[in-house]
This record gives C-alpha cells, sequence and structure tokens, in this order.
C-alpha cells in the first residue's frame, strides 16, 4: 500500500479535529452574548464609518458588507486552493467514474478490485484538498463573525427605519424574521451567494492565465 494510502486515515483525522475546533470557537462566539458585542462593537470602529452610510441607506450597507465578506473569504480560499490540481482532479475523477461504472457492468471483479485500491489513493488527495479549504475557513472565521456580529447590531440598533422597497416587495421589514431568519439576512444572502461564484470565477480565471503564460514563456526559453 502506498504511503499516500496509508496517511489518509491521519489527514482525515486531522481535518475532523480543524472542523470540530471551528464549530466549537463559533458557537463560543455566537452564545455569549458579552463575547458577540464585543465582537460587533469592534468590528464596528471600521465597519461603521465605512459603510453606515448615514445610517439612511440599509440596503447599501447590506451589499457592501456582503462584497468584503465574499472577498475576505474567496481571497482566502483562493490562497488554499490549487485550481489547475483541483481541475485534474475533477477531469480524473470523470473518468475514473466512467471506467469503474464500465466495469461493475461487466462484473470484472480484478479490474474492480485494482480500481478500488486506486479510489483509495484518489480519496486521500481529495481530503489533503478538503483540509487545505479548511485552513481558509479557519483563517477568516473571526472577520466573518465580526462582521456578521456589526451588521446584525447595526440593523436592530442603529437604523431609524426598517422598512424599504425591494424589486419583489413594495415594503419589507428588515428585521422580520421569515423562513426562521431575519429579511436582511434572506437578502444579503440573495445577493452575496451569486456573488460569490462571479468573485472565485473571477480568481481562477487569472490564476489560469498566470499559469498558461508561465508555461509560454518557458516553452519560448527552451525554443530559444
Amino acid at each position: 500500500m502506498s504511503e499516500e494510502v496509508q496517511q489518509q486515515p491521519q489527514m482525515r483525522s486531522s481535518t475532523m479535529q480543524m472542523y470540530f475546533l471551528f464549530m466549537i470557537l463559533f458557537m463560543v462566539v455566537i452564545f455569549i452574548p458579552q463575547l458577540r458585542f464585543a465582537l460587533g462593537n469592534a468590528a464596528g470602529i471600521i465597519l461603521t464609518p465605512l459603510f453606515s452610510f448615514n445610517y439612511k441607506y440599509p440596503l447599501y450597507t447590506l451589499l457592501a458588507a456582503g462584497i468584503l465578506v465574499t472577498i475576505i473569504n474567496s481571497a482566502a480560499a483562493h490562497h488554499y486552493t490549487d485550481w489547475i490540481k483541483m481541475a485534474k482532479n475533477q477531469a480524473r475523477m470523470r473518468a475514473f467514474n466512467q471506467v469503474y461504472r464500465e466495469a461493475l457492468r461487466k462484473q470484472d471483479m480484478a479490474k474492480l478490485e485494482k480500481l478500488k485500491k486506486l479510489q483509495l489513493r484518489f480519496s486521500a488527495e481529495s481530503m489533503e484538498m478538503q483540509s487545505q479549504s479548511m485552513k481558509a475557513t479557519l483563517i477568516t472565521w473571526l472577520f466573518v463573525i465580526a462582521i456578521f456580529t456589526w451588521l446584525w447590531l447595526f440593523m436592530q440598533y442603529s437604523i431609524p427605519y426598517t422598512y424599504l422597497a425591494i424589486p419583489w416587495s413594495h415594503a419589507v421589514d428588515l428585521n422580520r424574521v421569515s423562513y426562521w431568519f431575519p429579511n436582511w439576512l434572506l437578502i444579503y444572502s440573495a445577493f452575496t451567494m451569486p456573488l460569490a461564484w462571479v468573485v472565485r470565477y473571477i480568481f481562477k480565471y487569472f490564476e489560469f492565465r498566470k499559469k498558461l503564460m508561465a508555461m509560454e514563456s518557458q516553452e519560448l526559453e527552451a525554443i530559444e
């Protein structure tokens, strides 16, 4: 058995430990009011002058905070993600799944046994990439929670009115709870989810472009 496969249990254990650590820290911040308010007020020292818009345009505040959180998360994920390796792994897994289904259909037991061993190696590599992604989450979680806490305090206590018109309704109370969440959070999510996809696509585009330019330069140097 290869060294990569032997390391798979340790990698899985390390990833799970990081995940549980993140969840514990998240719950500590969320469920201790003093810590939550302190974190939100500390973030407000920077965010209020930048994104309060004189407390007149809460929708602009939501959008600005969403852009900031998206950039922070996307930049951290980009730093710890090898997009080239990820694309190769995805293409390899598609080819592997096709071969595996064919071997399963033909009941080729010898080939299936070889493919299962190969699958263990692929799983180890996938687990390694998940560990890198978790590192990005652990780095950004404090900033993101601070921004969300400030945003919650801002929406609850700072703005003079909470009703505004949006494309699908002429009057929405930002602090009213709908589907177990306040409306401002639903509006925030509706904006940031597609935005996150666009920002990550831009990061990936420039990463692939940089790699291609580096490969072209190496080829030109080899020719010369």
